[in-house]
Protein backbone atom coordinates (compact mmCIF):
# COMPACT_ATOMS: atom_id res chain seq x y z
CA UNK A 1 0.00 0.00 0.00
CA UNK A 2 1.71 3.79 -0.77
CA UNK A 3 2.42 5.55 1.97
CA UNK A 4 0.27 8.59 2.67
CA UNK A 5 1.99 11.88 1.83
CA UNK A 6 1.80 14.27 4.38
CA UNK A 7 2.68 18.14 5.13
CA UNK A 8 5.94 16.78 7.06
CA UNK A 9 7.18 15.07 3.87
CA UNK A 10 6.42 18.20 1.94
CA UNK A 11 8.26 20.60 4.20
CA UNK A 12 11.90 18.15 4.31
CA UNK A 13 11.29 17.70 0.62
CA UNK A 14 11.09 22.03 -0.08
CA UNK A 15 13.21 22.58 2.53
CA UNK A 16 10.78 24.62 4.66
CA UNK A 17 8.83 24.50 7.95
CA UNK A 18 5.86 22.14 8.32
CA UNK A 19 4.06 25.47 9.57
CA UNK A 20 4.78 27.53 5.61
CA UNK A 21 3.15 24.40 4.11
CA UNK A 22 0.21 24.50 6.04
CA UNK A 23 -0.29 28.35 5.33
CA UNK A 24 0.53 27.86 1.51
CA UNK A 25 -1.77 24.61 0.96
CA UNK A 26 -4.57 26.49 2.96
CA UNK A 27 -4.16 29.59 0.90
CA UNK A 28 -3.64 31.76 3.84
CA UNK A 29 -3.25 35.66 3.49
CA UNK A 30 -2.45 35.94 7.57
CA UNK A 31 1.28 36.09 6.67
CA UNK A 32 3.02 36.90 3.37
CA UNK A 33 5.17 34.39 1.79
CA UNK A 34 7.75 35.03 -0.44
CA UNK A 35 6.41 33.74 -4.16
CA UNK A 36 9.49 31.45 -4.43
CA UNK A 37 8.63 29.81 -1.44
CA UNK A 38 5.32 29.31 -2.64
CA UNK A 39 6.33 27.66 -5.65
CA UNK A 40 8.94 25.57 -3.88
CA UNK A 41 6.11 24.32 -1.61
CA UNK A 42 3.62 23.61 -4.37
CA UNK A 43 5.85 22.15 -6.67
CA UNK A 44 6.94 19.68 -3.92
CA UNK A 45 3.80 18.92 -3.10
CA UNK A 46 2.88 18.32 -6.52
CA UNK A 47 5.97 16.68 -7.46
CA UNK A 48 5.78 13.99 -4.26
CA UNK A 49 1.72 13.19 -5.50
CA UNK A 50 -0.10 14.75 -2.82
CA UNK A 51 -3.54 14.78 -3.09
CA UNK A 52 -5.14 17.89 -2.39
CA UNK A 53 -7.64 19.68 -4.34
CA UNK A 54 -6.32 22.56 -2.68
CA UNK A 55 -2.90 22.16 -4.26
CA UNK A 56 -4.54 22.14 -7.48
CA UNK A 57 -6.07 25.06 -7.55
CA UNK A 58 -3.45 26.95 -5.98
CA UNK A 59 -1.23 25.56 -9.11
CA UNK A 60 -3.75 27.15 -11.36
CA UNK A 61 -4.38 23.78 -12.77
CA UNK A 62 -8.49 23.97 -13.68
CA UNK A 63 -11.20 22.31 -11.90
CA UNK A 64 -13.07 19.27 -13.03
CA UNK A 65 -16.53 17.73 -13.18
CA UNK A 66 -16.96 14.40 -14.81
CA UNK A 67 -19.86 13.55 -16.89
CA UNK A 68 -20.08 9.41 -17.25
CA UNK A 69 -21.80 7.66 -20.01
CA UNK A 70 -23.00 4.12 -20.31
CA UNK A 71 -22.88 4.69 -24.38
CA UNK A 72 -23.38 6.70 -27.41
CA UNK A 73 -23.52 6.18 -30.80
CA UNK A 74 -21.85 8.41 -33.88
CA UNK A 75 -24.44 10.42 -34.06
CA UNK A 76 -26.62 10.91 -30.78
CA UNK A 77 -28.78 14.30 -30.40
CA UNK A 78 -28.01 13.66 -26.84
CA UNK A 79 -24.16 14.87 -27.72
CA UNK A 80 -26.31 18.68 -27.64
CA UNK A 81 -26.40 17.56 -23.59
CA UNK A 82 -23.19 17.22 -23.08
CA UNK A 83 -22.18 20.08 -25.39
CA UNK A 84 -24.30 22.26 -23.37
CA UNK A 85 -22.85 21.15 -20.04
CA UNK A 86 -19.26 21.63 -21.09
CA UNK A 87 -20.13 25.15 -22.12
CA UNK A 88 -21.76 25.71 -18.64
CA UNK A 89 -18.90 24.23 -17.18
CA UNK A 90 -16.44 25.92 -18.31
CA UNK A 91 -18.63 29.26 -17.95
CA UNK A 92 -18.17 28.54 -14.36
CA UNK A 93 -14.47 28.17 -14.78
CA UNK A 94 -14.71 24.10 -14.74
CA UNK A 95 -13.27 21.71 -17.32
CA UNK A 96 -16.28 18.39 -17.89
CA UNK A 97 -14.26 15.57 -18.63
CA UNK A 98 -16.66 13.14 -20.68
CA UNK A 99 -16.09 9.31 -20.10
CA UNK A 100 -17.79 6.87 -21.90
CA UNK A 101 -17.92 3.26 -20.92
CA UNK A 102 -20.26 1.64 -23.14
CA UNK A 103 -21.09 -1.02 -20.99
CA UNK A 104 -17.40 -2.48 -20.35
CA UNK A 105 -17.28 -3.39 -16.97
CA UNK A 106 -13.70 -2.91 -16.68
CA UNK A 107 -13.49 0.40 -18.18
CA UNK A 108 -16.52 1.48 -15.49
CA UNK A 109 -14.01 -0.20 -12.62
CA UNK A 110 -11.47 2.48 -13.77
CA UNK A 111 -13.43 5.26 -14.69
CA UNK A 112 -14.69 4.90 -11.27
CA UNK A 113 -11.35 5.04 -9.36
CA UNK A 114 -10.06 7.67 -11.73
CA UNK A 115 -12.90 10.02 -10.68
CA UNK A 116 -12.62 8.96 -6.78
CA UNK A 117 -8.45 9.71 -7.15
CA UNK A 118 -8.47 13.01 -9.30
CA UNK A 119 -9.57 16.44 -8.56
CA UNK A 120 -12.64 16.16 -9.51
CA UNK A 121 -16.27 18.12 -7.79
CA UNK A 122 -18.56 16.28 -8.99
CA UNK A 123 -19.77 14.07 -10.72
CA UNK A 124 -22.80 14.04 -13.55
CA UNK A 125 -23.89 10.51 -14.38
CA UNK A 126 -25.74 10.12 -17.93
CA UNK A 127 -27.89 8.16 -19.92
CA UNK A 128 -28.09 8.97 -23.65
CA UNK A 129 -31.63 6.72 -23.03
CA UNK A 130 -34.11 8.14 -21.12
CA UNK A 131 -34.48 5.19 -18.09
CA UNK A 132 -34.79 4.18 -14.97
CA UNK A 133 -31.35 2.63 -13.41
CA UNK A 134 -31.50 -0.52 -11.47
CA UNK A 135 -28.18 0.64 -10.55
CA UNK A 136 -25.88 3.59 -10.67
CA UNK A 137 -22.46 1.91 -12.26
CA UNK A 138 -19.80 4.50 -11.50
CA UNK A 139 -20.31 5.67 -7.36
CA UNK A 140 -18.56 8.20 -5.85
CA UNK A 141 -19.06 10.50 -2.70
CA UNK A 142 -18.71 13.56 -4.83
CA UNK A 143 -22.09 15.44 -5.41
CA UNK A 144 -23.97 13.64 -7.91
CA UNK A 145 -26.50 14.44 -10.60
CA UNK A 146 -28.36 12.01 -12.71
CA UNK A 147 -28.79 13.60 -16.22
CA UNK A 148 -32.03 11.80 -18.61
CA UNK A 149 -32.46 8.90 -15.86
CA UNK A 150 -33.43 7.91 -12.80
CA UNK A 151 -31.86 5.95 -9.89
CA UNK A 152 -34.50 3.34 -8.72
CA UNK A 153 -33.06 2.28 -5.81
CA UNK A 154 -31.53 5.70 -4.73
CA UNK A 155 -34.32 8.27 -4.86
CA UNK A 156 -32.46 10.91 -3.14
CA UNK A 157 -29.98 11.71 -5.99
CA UNK A 158 -31.43 14.72 -8.18
CA UNK A 159 -32.34 13.46 -11.98
CA UNK A 160 -32.86 16.04 -15.04
CA UNK A 161 -35.43 14.34 -17.38
CA UNK A 162 -37.24 15.26 -20.49
CA UNK A 163 -40.83 16.15 -19.90
CA UNK A 164 -41.63 13.73 -22.56
CA UNK A 165 -45.03 13.15 -21.36
CA UNK A 166 -46.06 16.57 -21.82
CA UNK A 167 -44.39 16.88 -25.29
CA UNK A 168 -46.29 14.48 -26.67
CA UNK A 169 -49.27 15.56 -25.03
CA UNK A 170 -48.67 19.00 -26.95
CA UNK A 171 -48.39 16.93 -29.86
CA UNK A 172 -51.50 15.09 -30.24
CA UNK A 173 -53.39 18.25 -29.00
CA UNK A 174 -51.79 19.76 -31.79
CA UNK A 175 -54.00 17.50 -33.99
CA UNK A 176 -57.30 17.16 -31.64
CA UNK A 177 -57.52 21.04 -32.13
CA UNK A 178 -57.11 20.68 -35.75
CA UNK A 179 -60.18 18.25 -36.17
CA UNK A 180 -58.15 15.50 -36.96
CA UNK A 181 -59.84 12.11 -34.78
CA UNK A 182 -58.19 9.17 -36.20
CA UNK A 183 -54.91 9.40 -34.52
CA UNK A 184 -52.54 6.35 -34.93
CA UNK A 185 -49.14 6.32 -33.26
CA UNK A 186 -46.21 4.72 -33.91
CA UNK A 187 -43.77 4.05 -30.00
CA UNK A 188 -40.46 2.91 -29.89
CA UNK A 189 -40.09 -0.36 -27.30
CA UNK A 190 -42.68 -0.51 -24.66
CA UNK A 191 -40.07 -0.94 -22.06
CA UNK A 192 -38.48 2.42 -22.72
CA UNK A 193 -39.57 5.17 -20.15
CA UNK A 194 -39.43 7.51 -22.97
CA UNK A 195 -41.98 5.06 -25.01
CA UNK A 196 -43.94 4.92 -21.58
CA UNK A 197 -43.97 8.77 -21.42
CA UNK A 198 -44.82 9.76 -24.70
CA UNK A 199 -47.43 6.88 -25.06
CA UNK A 200 -49.27 8.37 -22.09
CA UNK A 201 -49.08 12.23 -23.07
CA UNK A 202 -50.99 10.50 -26.82
CA UNK A 203 -53.53 8.80 -24.72
CA UNK A 204 -54.47 11.84 -22.10
CA UNK A 205 -54.56 13.80 -25.53
CA UNK A 206 -56.90 12.35 -27.42
CA UNK A 207 -58.87 11.35 -23.62
CA UNK A 208 -58.82 15.39 -23.31
CA UNK A 209 -60.04 16.35 -26.24
CA UNK A 210 -63.13 13.18 -25.83
CA UNK A 211 -61.29 10.37 -28.27
CA UNK A 212 -61.48 7.67 -27.50
CA UNK A 213 -58.07 5.66 -27.57
CA UNK A 214 -58.26 2.89 -30.08
CA UNK A 215 -55.56 -0.21 -30.16
CA UNK A 216 -55.67 -0.57 -33.75
CA UNK A 217 -54.38 2.50 -34.16
CA UNK A 218 -51.30 2.14 -31.03
CA UNK A 219 -47.72 0.07 -33.30
CA UNK A 220 -44.96 -0.66 -31.65
CA UNK A 221 -42.05 0.41 -34.39
CA UNK A 222 -39.54 0.24 -32.20
CA UNK A 223 -37.57 3.06 -33.16
CA UNK A 224 -36.74 1.36 -36.55
CA UNK A 225 -37.03 2.93 -39.87
CA UNK A 226 -38.07 -0.43 -41.00
CA UNK A 227 -40.34 -1.30 -38.74
CA UNK A 228 -42.10 2.36 -39.01
CA UNK A 229 -42.20 1.75 -42.72
CA UNK A 230 -44.16 -1.39 -42.27
CA UNK A 231 -46.27 -0.26 -39.32
CA UNK A 232 -47.66 2.53 -41.45
CA UNK A 233 -48.68 0.40 -44.85
CA UNK A 234 -50.10 -2.30 -42.05
CA UNK A 235 -52.37 0.70 -40.36
CA UNK A 236 -53.66 1.85 -43.87
CA UNK A 237 -54.98 -1.55 -44.94
CA UNK A 238 -57.59 -1.19 -41.78
CA UNK A 239 -61.14 -0.44 -42.59
CA UNK A 240 -60.90 3.53 -41.15
CA UNK A 241 -57.28 4.02 -41.76
CA UNK A 242 -55.71 7.11 -39.85
CA UNK A 243 -56.14 10.77 -40.24
CA UNK A 244 -53.52 11.61 -38.43
CA UNK A 245 -49.80 10.21 -37.35
CA UNK A 246 -47.68 10.58 -34.43
CA UNK A 247 -44.21 9.33 -34.30
CA UNK A 248 -42.14 9.04 -31.18
CA UNK A 249 -39.08 9.89 -33.22
CA UNK A 250 -38.04 11.41 -36.52
CA UNK A 251 -36.43 8.62 -37.33
CA UNK A 252 -39.74 6.68 -37.39
CA UNK A 253 -41.84 9.37 -38.93
CA UNK A 254 -38.92 8.63 -42.09
CA UNK A 255 -40.09 5.70 -42.68
CA UNK A 256 -44.06 6.33 -42.14
CA UNK A 257 -43.25 9.09 -45.07
CA UNK A 258 -41.55 6.52 -47.46
CA UNK A 259 -44.57 4.09 -46.59
CA UNK A 260 -47.25 7.01 -47.44
CA UNK A 261 -45.47 7.49 -50.64
CA UNK A 262 -45.41 4.31 -51.42
CA UNK A 263 -49.20 4.20 -51.30
CA UNK A 264 -49.70 7.22 -53.54
CA UNK A 265 -50.91 9.50 -50.40
CA UNK A 266 -50.15 13.11 -50.06
CA UNK A 267 -49.22 14.69 -46.66
CA UNK A 268 -50.62 16.61 -45.05
CA UNK A 269 -53.63 16.24 -47.44
CA UNK A 270 -54.57 12.71 -46.64
CA UNK A 271 -52.70 11.97 -43.60
CA UNK A 272 -51.15 14.62 -41.15
CA UNK A 273 -47.73 13.60 -39.54
CA UNK A 274 -45.87 14.58 -36.46
CA UNK A 275 -42.92 13.65 -35.03
CA UNK A 276 -40.25 13.93 -31.96
CA UNK A 277 -36.93 15.14 -31.62
CA UNK A 278 -37.01 17.93 -34.04
CA UNK A 279 -33.73 16.68 -35.02
CA UNK A 280 -32.36 18.64 -38.40
CA UNK A 281 -34.14 16.02 -40.65
CA UNK A 282 -37.21 17.56 -39.44
CA UNK A 283 -36.51 20.89 -40.87
CA UNK A 284 -35.13 19.27 -44.00
CA UNK A 285 -37.63 16.51 -45.01
CA UNK A 286 -40.62 17.34 -47.71
CA UNK A 287 -42.83 18.30 -46.45
CA UNK A 288 -41.01 19.73 -43.51
CA UNK A 289 -42.09 17.98 -40.29
CA UNK A 290 -44.11 19.30 -37.02
CA UNK A 291 -42.05 18.56 -34.75
CA UNK A 292 -41.52 18.23 -30.60
CA UNK A 293 -37.74 19.57 -29.72
CA UNK A 294 -35.90 17.43 -27.57
CA UNK A 295 -34.15 20.04 -25.01
CA UNK A 296 -31.26 18.18 -24.41
CA UNK A 297 -29.39 21.54 -24.49
CA UNK A 298 -30.99 22.71 -21.61
CA UNK A 299 -31.08 19.40 -19.75
CA UNK A 300 -27.47 19.93 -19.87
CA UNK A 301 -26.83 23.27 -18.83
CA UNK A 302 -29.33 22.44 -16.08
CA UNK A 303 -27.62 19.39 -15.07
CA UNK A 304 -24.29 21.74 -14.21
CA UNK A 305 -26.19 24.35 -12.85
CA UNK A 306 -27.85 22.13 -10.48
CA UNK A 307 -24.98 20.39 -9.25
CA UNK A 308 -22.37 23.65 -8.89
CA UNK A 309 -26.04 24.57 -6.62
CA UNK A 310 -25.54 21.00 -4.48
CA UNK A 311 -21.69 21.31 -4.27
CA UNK A 312 -22.14 24.84 -3.13
CA UNK A 313 -24.42 23.21 -0.50
CA UNK A 314 -27.37 25.87 -1.63
CA UNK A 315 -31.41 23.59 -1.91
CA UNK A 316 -32.40 22.59 -5.12
CA UNK A 317 -35.93 23.14 -6.50
CA UNK A 318 -36.84 19.59 -7.07
CA UNK A 319 -35.23 16.93 -6.88
CA UNK A 320 -36.38 15.75 -10.09
CA UNK A 321 -36.53 18.12 -12.36
CA UNK A 322 -38.28 18.10 -15.73
CA UNK A 323 -37.38 20.08 -18.59
CA UNK A 324 -40.36 20.97 -21.85
CA UNK A 325 -39.76 20.70 -25.25
CA UNK A 326 -41.26 23.13 -27.81
CA UNK A 327 -43.73 22.37 -30.40
CA UNK A 328 -42.06 23.44 -33.74
CA UNK A 329 -45.12 23.34 -36.09
CA UNK A 330 -44.44 22.95 -39.91
CA UNK A 331 -45.83 21.69 -43.10
CA UNK A 332 -46.53 18.45 -41.94
CA UNK A 333 -49.37 18.65 -40.13
CA UNK A 334 -51.14 22.56 -41.44
CA UNK A 335 -54.54 21.85 -42.95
Amino acid sequence: MAKKITMSDIAAAAGVSQSTVSLVLNGSTSVKIAQATKRKVLDSAESLGYNNKKVAHALGLPKKIAIVINGLSSYDPFIDAINAAREEAWSNDYILATFNYGHDEVMASKIESEINGGDYAGLIYASSMTRELSQQRVNTSLPTILLNCTNESNSDTPSILPADMIGAYKAVSHLTKQGYRRIAILSGENWMLASQQRSEGYRQALIDADILPNDDYCREANWSLKEAHQQTLDLFQLAQPPQAIFCCSDFMAMGCYQAIAELGLKIPQDVAVVGYDNQQIASESFPALTSVDLPYSDMGKLAVESLLAQMEDQPLLSHRRKVEGELIVRSSSSQ
